[in-house]
């Protein structure tokens, strides 16, 4: 098992006003939204609090929790100044709650960070340095370690990939025939990439569509380290859940023409390659293939919305 670092030092949170938050723009913003997560979320914010690289700010959103999750919060702020914390009045999902950490950050740097999972301590000082290196690529990501409730008996997760082709076209395909878990959202991106990409979608798949518009902008970086890693419970991945409990999470309101949505996201992407060009008849094509390949549960869920809407 290759670079699995010891992440005992995890624990270990900074000291009452350690850190001070710069004036000048910090080189990475970490964006977390939270919700109900009092049972994980100190382990979360400790593991960025860890980090080696420690010009970062750290941005908590808390979605109008009902538990103790906001103090926890709050109480992580008043002993580190690199801790902002929004406490939205009420509910708006797990998607606009992603958007609304993003749209807030000052970094040249951005990283979402879930509420469940743990980075190693060097995650971020490594994937900054790869983004320097490199400066084509708009996004680095270690690989992965997948646990459930201790990281001493995590799992080595093998599907995570880069994404190197010199054309945006290529890198578009090859990520809808490569994603399996979709952990490089949670990699360092270049915050002036993630400006020209849509806002995420209030739909399923709205991360698979950013990721097929950043895969469009720029390179991927997968660092052979495992620096990541994902807590896969029921109670925490969006893949374990019911249909229903995952639509619930990604808004509390009904969600309809979920796949048509996700569809029509993935050809409005083409619009980041030149108009006309090789690389867009390549990328449009096939998102329209796509609409082919999918067309039975197009069909499926067209049925289900016109009984719903019926008179």
């Amino acid at each position: 098992m290759c670079g699995h670092e010891s992440i005992g030092d995890l624990a270990m949170s900074s000291g009452a006003g350690a850190h001070h938050l710069s004036r000048d723009a910090p080189t990475v913003t970490v964006g977390m939204p939270v919700y109900n997560a009092e049972r994980w979320i100190g382990a979360a914010i400790e593991s960025v609090l860890g980090q080696s690289l420690h010009d970062f700010e750290l941005i908590i959103s808390d979605n109008a929790s009902t538990d103790a999750t906001l103090a926890i919060c709050q109480r992580y702020a008043r002993a580190d100044a690199r801790i902002r914390v929004v406490a939205n009045a009420q509910n708006i999902g797990a998607n606009r709650n992603y958007f609304a950490v993003m749209r807030a950050a000052r970094g040249r740097y951005f990283k979402w960070a879930s509420s469940n999972d743990l980075c190693a301590p060097t995650f971020l000082e490594k994937c900054v340095a790869a983004l320097e290196r490199q400066p084509s690529a708009v996004l680095a990501a270690p690989r992965t370690w997948l646990f459930e409730e201790s990281t001493a008996d995590a799992r080595a997760y093998d599907r995570d990939f880069d994404l190197l082709q010199a054309r945006p076209a290529a890198r578009f395909i090859t990520l809808q025939s490569a994603i399996g878990l979709n952990n490089a959202f949670n990699g360092v991106i270049r915050r002036d990439a993630l400006a020209r990409v849509s806002p995420v979608g209030i739909f399923t798949g709205a991360d698979i569509v950013l990721m097929s518009e950043l895969a469009l902008l720029g390179e991927w970086l997968l660092l052979e380290d495992r620096l990541f890693y994902r807590r896969m419970s029921n109670s925490t991945a969006s893949t374990l859940k019911s249909t229903q409990d995952a639509e619930r999470h990604i808004a509390p309101i009904p969600l309809h023409w979920q796949r048509w949505r996700y569809q029509f996201a993935l050809l409005r992407a083409t619009r980041l390659v030149r108009f006309l060009s090789r690389d867009w008849f390549q990328a449009m094509n096939y998102a329209l293939r796509s609409f082919v390949w999918a067309r039975n549960s197009l069909a499926g869920e067209a049925l289900r919305e016109l009984r719903l809407h019926a008179w």
